[in-house]
């Protein structure tokens, strides 16, 4: 890696500030909000000079949020962020709120390299699978998925998390909760769509 002027170094110092505080990394308009600049040009200089003295990697084109630090550490060349988009229910169907929250930073040979995001569980219905209210799952985008899947499902505009079977004339969505009924729904049904598999789980203490 090629030295840095004091500029830069303060530029590259700010982006790993703002992402050990959020766990995401910030956009150029908060970078020049951060160093008092109306106009991101100059950001976006110096954010060039970086990339290519070997200590940034710009990510996704058209992601606000595609800034990758390059440090020492290998697993930063396979840091990605991930959306946080909102909550899921682990109970019955509740109405699907997308709401936005922001973005998270993970190694993306542990999140994955497909159309993955992030939702916050509300409920117990799956806590014999070891999700719990509060948590975050993190699910890979699509409507394939085998028997015993953990799924994202969705019917009309209400979603829930629950282990998928397919029967004979239904579908069975199964809770991890002995205290808790399953949901079944007509497999010709218009309106039920399984929009992704859990493929992780994040927990905070």
């Amino acid at each position: 890696m090629q030295e840095l002027t004091d500029k830069q170094q303060q530029v590259l110092d700010a982006i790993k500030e703002f992402q050990g505080i959020n766990g995401f990394p910030p956009t150029v308009r908060e970078l020049a909000e951060y160093f008092g600049q109306a106009s991101t040009a100059g950001i976006h200089k110096i954010l060039k000079a970086l990339e290519s003295k070997g200590h940034l990697r710009k990510g996704d084109k058209g992601k606000s949020r595609s800034l990758g630090v390059l440090d020492d550490d290998p697993a930063a060349f396979r840091a990605r962020a991930y959306p946080i988009v909102g909550h899921v229910q682990a109970g019955p169907f509740q109405l699907a709120v997308e709401d936005r929250e922001g973005e998270l930073l993970l190694d993306s040979d542990w999140a994955g390299h497909g159309e993955t995001f992030l939702l916050r569980v509300r409920g117990h219905s799956m806590i014999d699978a070891d999700i719990r209210d509060g948590d975050m799952v993190l699910v890979e985008k699509t409507q394939q998925c085998h028997n015993g899947d953990i799924v994202i499902a969705l019917l009309e505009d209400e979603a829930t998390v629950k282990r998928f079977f397919k029967e004979k004339d239904r579908i069975r969505l199964q809770p991890e909760n002995p205290t808790m009924q399953a949901i079944y729904v007509p497999k010709d049904d218009p309106g039920f769509r399984i929009i992704g598999k859990v493929k992780g789980l994040l927990r905070k203490f």
